[in-house]
């Protein structure tokens, strides 16, 4: 028989992968071969099934299994199933078989005998039965033990050739996780009533003297918060704003902040932060696209920043004092937007995320419910205006009559500060992200100080991957204090998932994403919009009638490429972000599209090697990314944080290659003091590429 080159042959299925003993013992499963159809031997038909399985648990619409004698077997997704039977078919009895070469981990036997080295799963046909020799621990628990039930539920579909034949696709799903992603996501609920501010007016009324936003140099009250709130909008309505126009608010941190996002809303328009960090060009295009007249700062900022001649700049802090302060009627309606926030896009230029009130109103009135928040509650106000996050500590705890504790402007982060925040105030609900919670963490453990943290009782993690040691290092400082890891998308209205973190598994690559809040629901796609098995990544799709961003800020096209109508009929947005479901209905969140990477032609998930790495005793965190060659080849490049004592490379290179495939293992190591983030305080992967 005449071997193709191996250049021609696709890599193995793109199978999900556990790190694990690679020398384990194998299972065994069987059942009855299946039926011969006309022309095409039994045989046949039970590699032909075997491939539509492997394709339904994978991500490969085209891939090799390795056969005996030293060749493979090509498997295509094109076509109807009887046309793929024909090709299998061929490839068995009639036609060229290339050359396997390098590592197919998934194989075919026609005879009793030993699986060959390196072999993870094999089907094998021994008369009349099928065999499935398996290899647990390099799976995910579970999942062959799916795809085998799969198998047999399509011999059985195969048995009638005349219907089978013309199948593109067959639902290979176990009914037992349909059943599991009906639950998960049975989440309807009635939406909050009213506008996302508007409940701050009746705290204001029944506790007038109560502290309402606090700083280190000043505290608010109930009374004086809503008179200041009432007074910029007020001013703002005589200038003529009208709903969903935008009014920006460009400050530093300060009391200034709270009070200016809650008078444009109390006009009826919707606040647009603006980032006074940003260089000026960049300052001025986010104010240019967003149709800016008007913008809230302070006479420290104003008189700081280089401002474009068109806007009339408004001081919170010195321009509204003895103004009118009666308490404004509602103008906006809960359809009319609330926020647009400006995110970065792919093409440089920025993209406005519309918000309108219902739906971040529906996300604070589920985290408020969920957690009891209420009015002896109190959260730091950690995020900058410009990061989602900001959202709920601008209006989640006054909401319901609790205190936002705002920081000092600071250049940089400062764990000392926060700390000295919680102790004096009080502080109750941590909200960030994760690197912000491990500062203070870490601050605590070397002062030795974690009786200043004890008023701490809630901590919502999120906008980035947790480190699965942080949770249990902040319970070893603070015994009773709840851990909550949120996840979601700006487009998502702030949290989309939630996760309450209790004890965590080591061998985790990640903390899971969660399951859906109220009124929302989560969903893990293939590229034809099929749901994935468990432990099989897709993309993320978050469908909500009320959840939901309203689209992009006058870029229609943007909208309706990232906000779809899904198969059955329901809006969704398409997050870009690779997930997959776990056994028990949680989402684990395994990275973004635009980050996969293939080594060796096969597509690998770097949350599985970075949970690798991080298992070594040396390494205390780590990030990987996909560096290229010369030759434009990527290599996997891992950027560690070792804890004390430091991380010897070599011993580590040789503890992942017991644990992974060789072309898993990173082709090259360095250790960092920190790891860099961005100015929202999440790990900056695109600086450690930039920097090879």
């Amino acid at each position: 028989m005449t071997q193709a080159p191996v250049l021609d042959l696709p890599s193995a299925p793109g199978l999900p992968f556990a790190p694990g003993d690679r020398h384990a013992p194998l299972r065994r499963r069987e059942c009855a071969a299946p039926v011969a159809w006309p022309g095409v031997p039994s045989h046949s038909v039970a590699v032909a099934a075997f491939a539509e399985v492997l394709h339904a648990w994978s991500r490969s619409p085209r891939f090799s299994v390795r056969l005996p004698g030293g060749t493979a077997l090509v498997f295509s997704d094109q076509g109807d199933f009887a046309e793929r039977l024909a090709s299998v078919h061929a490839q068995l009895e009639l036609g060229k078989r290339p050359a396997a070469g390098g590592d197919l981990p998934v194989a075919v036997a026609f005879e009793p005998g030993l699986v060959p080295d390196g072999v993870d799963l094999e089907l094998r046909l021994v008369r009349d039965r099928c065999e499935w020799h398996f290899r647990d621990t390099a799976f995910p628990a579970g999942l062959v033990d799916d795809m085998f039930e799969a198998f047999g539920w399509l011999l059985a579909e195969l048995r009638d050739p005349e219907d089978a034949a013309t199948r593109t696709r067959f639902d290979l799903l176990p009914q037992w996780q349909l059943d599991r992603r009906v639950q998960v996501n049975d989440t309807a609920a009635p939406a909050p009533g009213g506008l996302l501010h508007t409940a701050v007016a009746e705290h204001a009324r029944l506790r007038p003297d109560a502290p309402a936003v606090i700083t280190a140099h000043r505290q608010l009250s109930y009374r004086e918060f809503t008179s200041r709130v009432n007074q910029v909008g007020r001013k703002l309505r005589e200038l003529g704003v009208r709903p969903n126009q935008l009014v920006a608010v460009a400050m530093e941190k300060g009391w200034e902040q709270i009070v200016a996002v809650h008078g444009v809303l109390a006009a009826g328009a919707a606040y647009l932060p603006v980032d006074v960090t940003l260089p000026t060009e960049r300052m001025h295009v986010v104010l240019e696209r967003g149709e800016v007249t008007h913008v809230l700062t302070q006479a420290v900022v104003d008189e700081r920043l280089n401002w474009p001649e068109q806007v009339n700049r408004l001081r919170v802090d010195t321009d509204f004092d003895g103004l009118d302060d009666r308490v404004l009627e509602p103008v906006a309606a809960p359809t009319d937007l609330a926020y647009v926030i400006f995110t970065s896009g792919s093409t440089g230029v920025p993209k406005g995320v519309m918000v309108d009130h219902r739906g971040a109103l529906n996300t604070i009135a589920d985290i408020n419910r969920r957690f009891g928040i209420g009015p002896e509650d109190r959260v730091i106000a950690m995020s900058g205006l410009q990061f989602d996050l900001s959202v709920f500590d601008s209006f989640g705890l006054l909401s319901v009559g609790g205190a936002v504790v705002v920081p000092d402007p600071s250049p940089k982060p400062d764990p000392a500060h926060w700390a000295g925040l919680v102790s004096d105030h009080g502080v109750t609900f941590w909200h960030s992200v994760p690197a912000l919670l491990e500062m203070l963490v870490l601050y605590t453990e070397v002062t030795r100080r974690p009786d200043r943290l004890q008023s701490l009782r809630l901590a919502l993690i999120g906008g980035d991957w947790i480190p699965v040691t942080l949770p249990d290092r902040l319970r070893a400082l603070i015994g009773d204090v709840q851990v909550v890891s949120g996840g979601g998308p700006a487009e998502a209205c702030v949290w989309s998932t939630l996760y309450p973190i209790g004890e965590v598994d080591p061998s985790w690559p990640s903390i899971p994403y969660g399951t859906a809040l109220t009124n929302q629901q989560v969903h893990v796609l293939d590229e034809e919009l099929r749901p994935c098995p468990v432990w099989v990544p897709g993309e993320m799709y978050l469908v909500s009638d009320i959840g939901l961003a309203q689209g992009y800020w006058r870029d229609a096209e943007r909208t309706a490429r990232q906000f779809v109508v899904l198969p059955s009929g329901r809006r969704a947005y398409a997050t870009g972000d690779l997930g997959r479901f776990l056994p028990d209905g949680n989402v684990e969140l395994v990275g973004r599209k635009d980050f996969q990477v293939k080594i060796q032609g096969v597509r690998i998930e770097l949350g599985d090697i970075e949970s690798a790495i991080t298992a070594h005793p040396a390494v205390h965190t780590a990030v990987l990314v996909a560096a290229r060659t010369g030759q434009d080849i990527p290599v996997l490049r891992a950027y560690l944080v070792a804890r004390d004592g430091g991380v010897d490379v070599g011993q580590l290179r040789e503890f992942l290659e017991a644990k992974l495939p060789k072309y898993m293992v990173p082709a090259g190591f360095a250790v960092l003091d920190a790891l860099p983030l961005t100015g929202n305080g999440k790990v900056d992967r695109r600086a450690l590429m930039d920097a090879g």
